[in-house]
């Protein structure tokens, strides 16, 4: 690595960073499994509970790996042993919790270890993804109408969750976002909804407007981004007598489950195989230059970064990543962080340029 000796103390600070500089903490939510139901019975209380932990990580691990893979890779899922499920498993919660003498019933929350999780997906050669989006906000509208106590928001706030790739929120309806949603179903570019985007750090607003049309629940998707926004429809029919409430919860989980594999696709990758590239970051000060880094550190992408070369106006690096060079642009942007090469063709990371596109859903089901 080259430093210039006028570069001292921004230098000496560097060095003490790359020390003992570790990857940001990630929440524990995306390897959280959570309320599964276990039911096993035993010739004793403890071998029936054992029997039922064991019987849960089985469908938490289910669960976990759906979550981190696209459905193209589900039916390759590798079929652990209780050993190495047991291994996987850093904790656990357990609520509910009710036994006889031969039966053990309980509601468990797993916690995966993520070394461990990634470790046996890389042993069996998938793509997965550990890309964190930034939020989707989902405004949703009963008729054109903001209607906090309807069946479709309530559907939406029960679907609403942070535990995956991408973070599904919906506003919490307080006076200050009053207007804003009262006049969000005419909103058409990102800089009429920026506000109330700004307030969940979200990536994007998806517009959900639902309404009754010949028995079947009819939904307009209108999605904006700071890049554009489009728009697409879907149509849900009641089955098995269903009610409002769950005909909604139906069509709102579907629509957020097409936003996170759309995302999966995009982001997935081999772990297997590394690439590198160089590019030049400008920074003013070492605060500044100190907040990139630790954003960074948050892309999972990225395996090792050398830094080749600093001054006082910015540094050259060189990272080693996985996936390709798109995914990694995207995986930045989450992290407001942005890849684009200049005019000579060398790459630049910047916090000013164009934001890579945001999660979006597919053609609804």
């Amino acid at each position: 690595m080259k430093m210039l000796k006028s570069f001292g103390q921004l230098a000496a600070a560097l060095g003490i960073l790359l020390v003992f500089a570790m990857p940001s903490a990630r929440a524990d939510d995306l390897w959280t499994v959570s309320n599964i139901a276990v039911d096993a019975t035993g010739t004793s209380p403890s071998t029936a509970k054992d029997a039922a932990l064991a019987q849960g990580r089985v469908s938490a691990w289910a669960q976990l790996y759906r979550r981190l893979t696209p459905a193209t890779e589900w039916a390759r899922q590798p079929q652990l042993t209780p050993d190495e499920l047991e291994q996987m498993v850093k904790s656990f919660d357990i609520a509910n919790e009710r036994h006889s003498s031969t039966r053990y019933l309980a509601t468990v929350t797993y916690l995966f270890n993520p070394v461990s999780v990634r470790t046996a997906l890389r042993k069996y050669g998938l793509q997965y993804s550990e890309s964190t989006a930034k939020p989707v906000l989902v405004v949703p509208l009963t008729a054109n109408v903001w209607t906090p106590d309807s069946p479709w928001s309530q559907a939406w706030t029960a679907t609403a969750h942070a535990g995956h790739l991408v973070p599904i929120v919906v506003p919490v309806g307080d006076v200050a976002e009053m207007s804003l949603l009262s006049t969000i179903s005419t909103a058409a570019d990102w800089s009429a909804i920026k506000p109330l985007a700004d307030r969940y750090n979200a990536g994007m607003v998806l517009i959900a407007n639902a309404a009754r049309s010949g028995g079947a629940l009819q939904v307009t998707l209108t999605q904006i981004r700071p890049d554009g926004h489009a728009q697409r429809g879907a149509s849900y029919v009641p089955q098995n007598r269903e009610d409002e409430l769950a005909l909604s919860t139906r069509a709102a989980t579907t629509i957020a489950d097409t936003v996170q594999e759309e995302w999966k696709r995009s982001t997935s990758v081999d772990y297997g195989a590394q690439t590198s590239l160089s590019a030049t970051v400008r920074f003013a000060t070492l605060a500044e230059w100190i907040g990139v880094r630790r954003d960074l550190d948050s892309v999972r992408l990225i395996q090792n970064i050398l830094v080749d070369e600093l001054n006082l106006q910015g540094a050259r690096l060189r990272f080693d990543y996985n996936g390709k060079v798109d995914q990694l642009q995207t995986a930045l942007a989450q992290a407001n962080l942005y890849l684009i090469p200049d005019a000579n063709g060398t790459w630049i990371l910047s916090r000013n340029a164009a934001p890579a596109p945001s999660p979006a859903p597919a053609a609804v089901p």
